[in-house]
């Protein structure tokens, strides 16, 4: 593959190896795998990307679209080919007279609650790391602490502006280009254009508490159990609440939950749970703002780029004791070198009184979904490497028969790729709205311009019906 492309058809800020910044540009949230691409580009407004798409596709230029550089399996990045980022386009405004915002993709999830704190009025239901870019959370579906309360990120999506393959810029919403509205929300990114801005309806928050517990890790079959059985089904939907058992240290098994109401309620909600699993330290429940919950809730991931494997499932039907029993192990008997986690968020609530086919996002019936992957400190630790991949990879076998699909933000290549001609993740990311996406694929990108290595296809291409 040639290095010496002609750049000059690009506008922003073209960097290219040898550049002072190249090494951190270049350098994605996962640093497991280095990719070394020719040149990247840093979009300074929508022009920009246009010239970008333009130019690519005029010379025939491999590429990939970035914005917040947390693709878990690095598909923002690749060799040789132009990086398009577009994670300087963040300007954004608030309309009062109709509680929207209008906001470009580049914006982090940190940037979105900066924004919406400064307001004291308004709240956005997003994710639950501030750097992960709100253009990646948005397009594939957007699960978070409001979720049971408000449903997906998505379903607070009005209107959206996409580049597409031929460099024009559109706007999607439910009466412009409806199919294309329907399959950038919960169709993951990059795969129909390169979106540059969304129409957001906010939302209000008027009361907000938050709730932490944690019991010894020997615990976790009573009460994962009893979790699993109540979170997702709660008739308040008000409430929605994590529980992550992680084998850091000693190991810990905790829970925390977000509920748009005052203590009292809280508090009488969690008495059956601390009843049926008592925890040994004092239950921690209180008032917060919705921005400081965003604080509190962003204090639970890693702040720094490292090297890391994971994946994710959904959860229909409450897990069975074996498998239980094997998510035990699995944490108990992490490898040496490796920190192993699994996490869980309830669903159910407004999340599942939208349709699966309303959206692009299909398991919207899932009772709570499965994160789980390992750590590791050093990107040459090629044995820890390892052993983390294969933690995860024997975990999801154990439970594979438990659970269905995964999540599109928790991409992972061993659920396939076009370019082993494996094309599983097309069902497991979008269940039965995967043809419908095909078909809007081959309506507005019929050349396959926008292609990776877990892209939808167009039809005609296979995967053959």
């Amino acid at each position: 593959m040639p290095h010496d492309w002609d750049w000059s058809c690009l506008t922003g800020s073209v960097v290219l190896p040898g550049d002072p910044s190249y090494n951190i540009d270049r350098t994605n949230y996962n640093t497991r795998d280095t990719r070394s691409p020719a040149a990247l580009v840093f979009c300074r407004n929508v022009e920009d990307v246009q010239n970008a798409v333009k130019c690519v596709r005029a010379h025939g230029i491999p590429f990939r679209v970035r914005s917040g550089r947390h693709s878990y399996e690095e598909l923002s990045l690749m060799d040789e080919g132009l990086i398009i980022d577009i994670s300087r386009l963040t300007k954004a405004a608030i309309d009062p007279t109709t509680d929207t915002a209008r906001v470009e993709a580049g914006m982090s999830q940190q940037a979105m609650w900066n924004l919406l704190g400064e307001s004291q009025t308004y709240a956005f239901p997003l994710g639950t790391m501030g750097g992960v870019g709100i253009a990646g959370v948005l397009q594939g579906g957007g699960i978070g602490m409001l979720t049971r309360a408000f449903g997906l990120a998505i379903d607070q999506v009005l209107s959206i502006q996409l580049v597409t393959a031929s460099g024009n810029v559109v706007e999607a919403n439910a009466t412009t280009n409806p199919d294309l509205y329907w399959a950038l929300r919960g169709g993951g990114g990059g795969n129909f254009g390169i979106v540059t801005a969304f129409t957001l309806q906010l939302v209000h928050i008027p009361k907000l508490a938050i709730y932490a517990l944690s019991w010894p890790t020997a615990r976790f079959p009573s009460v994962m159990s009893y979790w699993q059985h109540h979170a997702p089904t709660l008739r308040d939907r008000r409430l929605t609440s994590q529980l992550t058992f992680s084998s850091d240290g000693s190991g810990s098994l905790h829970s925390e939950g977000v509920y748009l109401g005052d203590l009292e309620e809280l508090r009488e909600l969690l008495l059956p749970w601390i009843a049926n699993c008592p925890p040994p330290h004092p239950v921690r429940i209180e008032p917060l703002s919705w921005f400081m919950s965003t604080v509190y809730f962003n204090s639970f991931d890693s702040q720094c780029n490292h090297p890391f494997k994971t994946t994710g499932a959904f959860v229909y039907q409450p897990l069975p004791d074996p498998a239980l029993a094997s998510i035990q192990k699995a944490i108990t008997s992490a490898p040496p070198r490796v920190s192993c986690d699994i996490w869980m968020q309830s669903f159910g609530g407004a999340m599942a009184d939208v349709p699966s086919t309303a959206t692009a996002f299909h398991h919207r019936q899932a009772q709570f979904i499965l994160e789980f992957g390992g750590t590791w400190q050093d990107r040459n630790d090629t044995d820890a490497c390892q052993n983390a991949v294969q933690w995860t990879r024997d975990l999801r076998t154990a439970l594979r028969e438990y659970t269905e699909g995964s999540y599109v933000n928790f991409a992972d290549l061993d659920l396939g790729s076009r370019s082993t001609g494996n094309f599983d993740y097309l069902d497991m990311y979008y269940g039965d709205n995967a043809a419908r996406l095909r078909a809007v694929k081959s309506a507005w990108d019929p050349d396959n311009l926008f292609h990776f290595e877990q892209s939808i296809p167009p039809q005609g291409a296979p995967p053959s019906p």
